[in-house]
């Protein structure tokens, strides 16, 4: 059960007000009074534990022994965030929704409870005479595989099977309640660098004689390009190993240039050094699509990724989609420079303006040495290609930090990220337009994760109350990242636009 940071997700911003966090769960479950151990915390509480609360005989008690008990689940002490905490609010909130019955609340039925210490199961069957819960090759899980039952009758409470079982799980598995040495690799393990798709020298992937790779030899040097199908162009770059980067290549086309969405994307990173190889991405599931989005019928774009490894360099990225229905090809061609990530001095991965993120996920099997696409470790990223955003959907981005110092005393960073949004105005003093603070600056400090990623959404204004939500207009996401060890500093500014 790899599971992986969640992502902080932001409830919304309002105009010169402080962002505001989603409803959490544990402000109606975890207030530290006697009816707090018949809460959603029953499931993780060790006998001892449950012994020494039933002892309590004070409020201060109480509220000490409900402070040390997250203390106790939390993998990265010393830090503003409880990781194994967060993760278990968000199941209690899921659970809310997920097994509602008639007696107990969601999060304290049967199923809620092993829901909160488990996830979800990999294969839930249809129920028979039982519901069975399958487990399946759960990393770090003693056994890996096993069955959750419970009984499919009791009048929509369906009840634990195999008690005994469970609790036997549980003893030999003590991180599922949050407790012991493995918790914190599991809960708030360090950020991995992302692996390169084959393995870890960057070997390129092996080329493949088809169409595409045809096209992509016919038209290396010409300066026209095939634009049957018109196509945009997309790179994000992340550190990889041995001194490596990671390249996700992003292809969008319009559906009106589409005869249907079954599109073969393909693309070629051709160096600008005489002793570097080029990296062909022409296979016929080089590029994967983004589904369910494509086929959505809102959906203006279809999209398809790819990744490969790329040795730091300047390059010219050769990149096409062709239409097998109906023979349309379009071609794009761009430089493109692959950041050495490896310098020593803070660094950060491409920001990504998300139209979706989501996370933690397990990403699909892509098969041996393949990346799943638009995927990024456990998070789906769909990125925005145009950079526009409807009032009412959400803003994300996503990013990675690089070359953090550690603190000497934690081992860890400790970084101070700040945003601040902009909106393009008119300065009538000056008579002219600038982008102008819309909210005040947003500080998240003292953090320790280098990978990033936040969701809010653009909530649409109150007519009649000005101020009330995000106009449509042009702006800008204004960030600056310190490392408070090193005292270094990054920034970045990226544009958006709200729409109606």
């Amino acid at each position: 059960m790899l599971i992986r940071r969640a992502f902080i997700t932001l409830a919304g911003i309002l105009f010169g007000c402080q962002l505001t966090l989603a409803a959490d769960p544990r402000a109606e479950w975890d207030k530290p009074t006697r009816k707090w151990i018949k809460g959603p915390v029953s499931c993780l509480l060790t006998p001892e534990e449950e012994k020494q609360f039933k002892a309590m005989k004070t409020d201060a008690e109480i509220s000490q022994f409900v402070q040390d008990f997250w203390a106790r689940r939390d993998p990265t002490p010393g830090t503003p965030t409880n990781e194994f905490a967060d993760l278990f609010w968000k199941r209690v909130g899921e659970a809310e929704k997920l097994f509602a019955q008639p007696t107990d609340p969601g999060p304290m039925s049967d199923r809620g409870q092993v829901y909160l210490l488990l996830g979800r199961a990999t294969k839930m069957p249809n129920p028979g005479k039982t519901i069975d819960w399958v487990y399946e090759s759960l990393p770090e899980v003693t056994p890996g595989t096993f069955t959750v039952q419970f009984s499919a009758g009791g009048g929509g409470n369906p009840l634990l099977l195999g008690k005994k079982a469970f609790e036997q799980i549980l003893a030999a598995n003590e991180f599922l309640r949050g407790l012991g040495p493995k918790a914190a690799q599991i809960y708030a393990p360090k950020p991995a660098l992302q692996e390169l798709p084959a393995s870890t020298d960057a070997a390129p992937p092996v080329e493949v004689a088809s169409a595409e790779s045809k096209l992509l030899d016919d038209n290396a040097l010409n300066d026209t390009l095939p634009e049957a199908v018109h196509l945009t162009l997309r790179t994000d770059l992340y550190q990889a190993t041995k001194g490596d980067s990671f390249l996700v290549i992003t292809l969008a086309v319009p559906k009106k240039d589409a005869t249907s969405a079954a599109l073969v994307g393909f693309a070629r990173l051709i160096p600008y050094a005489a002793d570097m190889k080029p990296v062909t991405l022409a296979a016929a599931d080089s590029f994967g699509p983004a589904e369910p989005e494509n086929s959505d019928p809102g959906a203006t774009f279809l999209l398809f990724q790819a990744g490969t490894g790329a040795h730091p360099g300047r390059y010219s990225l050769l990149a096409g989609v062709r239409d097998p229905a109906s023979g349309k090809i379009g071609m794009v061609r761009q430089p493109l420079e692959v950041t050495n990530f490896a310098s020593g001095t803070l660094q950060l991965s491409t920001v990504i303006l998300a139209s979706q993120l989501k996370g933690p996920v397990t990403p699909p099997d892509a098969g041996e040495g393949k990346r799943a696409p638009f995927y990024m470790g456990s998070f789906r990223i769909v990125p925005s290609l145009d950079g526009m955003f409807h009032q009412g959907a959400n803003l994300a981005w996503y990013y990675q930090i690089y070359n953090a110092a550690p603190d000497p005393v934690s081992g860890k960073p400790n970084l101070t990220l700040e945003y601040e949004f902009l909106l393009k105005q008119l300065d009538k003093a000056k008579n002219e337009w600038k982008f102008l603070p819309v909210t005040k600056p947003q500080v998240v400090s003292n953090r320790a994760s280098q990978v990033e990623a936040f969701s809010f959404q653009l909530v649409k204004p109150v007519e009649g109350k000005p101020g009330s939500g995000w106009v449509a207009g042009e702006y800008q996401l204004s960030m600056k990242i310190t490392d408070e060890v090193a005292k270094s500093t990054v920034t970045q500014q990226l544009p958006f636009s709200v729409v109606p």
